[in-house]
């Protein structure tokens, strides 16, 4: 039996805490001791708590490493814990629970990349790679080789551990769902789900629904997720004479009633780790279309499941939407194709066992 820690401050729900979760409530089943440090109110706080995970709310933020008080009251609450394992997703935790982790004993101190955004190869960052972390699970080869593009100095690649996003395959297509929108007759339906931030580049959307529009395509494209922007794409998507083909959901609390009121996926973000939602898509045997950037090859099969666009190409994204709405056929047969890619490469199963090896290495 081990006792692990996950520790993740951030308020807001997304993929990295969605890992977070799972793999702590993994853990906890196989008889393991688990705590979670999180911070107080999160969506992940809640989560854990139905799951009756044993939750401490702490709050830190990007300069809290500086604060000695803040560093050794951590430090004190981990030796309480007794934990011998640490797990964590953010910088500004790594900068303050490492060092406290470090200050504390425990001797294997993980650091979970999910992005594939460049790392500043700075006095600190080395000094956190190389003295705090003694591994790092990357959750795709593309993140593993953004981490290595600053060169050894500031991590050694043997430190790196490329593990991508498991998810209970059969549990989450046995869950029961409720569409977020009954589509019309001779309607067809993209979705897409995630916060309303640069980063997941829903403005692109608005930019699309308009190229639809003036090809006089028939379509509602549901955006799910709440977010900083959501007054802006609301206000783009007036100006642009498109907000009556559009469905702004705010915050989706069960992904599958959003993904079960498409007919495709579309992903245009312009960076990701791994696409947990690309998965669940594939599982709701949706074809997905998203750009050619990161992880995104490693869960759309090009030609097979889905489609894989240069960054913003609003032709090449909308001549695939196209394609697939012109033929069902095609759309059930990449979809099908999706379903089975996912069940035989992402079974959570069997990826929190690896986790669970490399952890108690």
């Amino acid at each position: 039996m081990t006792n692990y820690c996950f520790f993740n401050t951030v308020k807001a729900w997304g993929g990295g805490e969605k890992w977070h979760l799972e793999t702590a409530y993994y853990l906890q089943s196989k008889g393991n001791n688990v705590v979670l440090f999180l911070f107080p109110g999160s969506e992940l706080e809640k989560r854990a708590k139905e799951l009756n995970l044993n939750v401490v709310p702490i709050r830190l933020n990007n300069l809290s490493f500086l604060n000695p008080f803040k560093v050794f009251k951590t430090a004190t609450l981990l030796k309480k814990h007794k934990s011998q394992v640490i797990v964590m997703n953010l910088t500004r935790d790594l900068k303050c629970g490492g060092i406290a982790a470090r200050l504390s004993g425990i001797k294997q101190i993980v650091f979970r990349r999910g992005s594939d955004l460049p790392v500043k190869n700075t006095v600190l960052n080395r000094f956190l790679y190389n003295k705090v972390i003694t591994k790092v699970i990357a959750n795709s080869d593309a993140t593993k080789h953004t981490l290595l593009s600053k060169g050894p100095s500031l991590v050694s690649k043997d430190k790196i551990y490329v593990i991508p996003n498991g998810i209970a395959t059969g549990k989450f297509s046995s869950q029961k769902s409720t569409p977020v929108y009954i589509k019309k007759e001779n309607e067809i339906v993209l979705c897409t789900l995630g916060r309303l931030v640069k980063q997941k580049n829903q403005a692109f959307l608005i930019d699309l629904a308009l190229a639809l529009k003036n090809d006089s395509i028939s379509f509602k494209i549901i955006i799910g997720g709440a977010g900083p922007l959501e007054a802006e794409l609301k206000r783009k998507a007036k100006e642009s004479n498109v907000l009556s083909n559009i469905v702004f959901t705010g915050f989706i609390a069960r992904p599958k009633d959003l993904l079960m009121s498409g007919d495709i996926f579309v992903l245009p973000s312009l960076w990701e780790g791994f696409g947990y939602v690309l998965a669940e898509a594939g599982l709701c045997e949706l074809p997905s279309v998203a750009f050619s950037i990161s992880s995104n090859s490693q869960v759309i099969q090009d030609q097979k499941t889905g489609f894989l666009t240069p960054t913003n190409d609003i032709k090449a994204f909308c001549e695939a939407i196209q394609r697939l709405a012109s033929d069902e056929q095609l759309r059930k047969q990449m979809g099908s194709a999706a379903k089975t890619f996912v069940q035989e490469n992402f079974e959570a199963e069997k990826i929190f066992f690896e986790i669970e090896t490399l952890l108690d290495e």
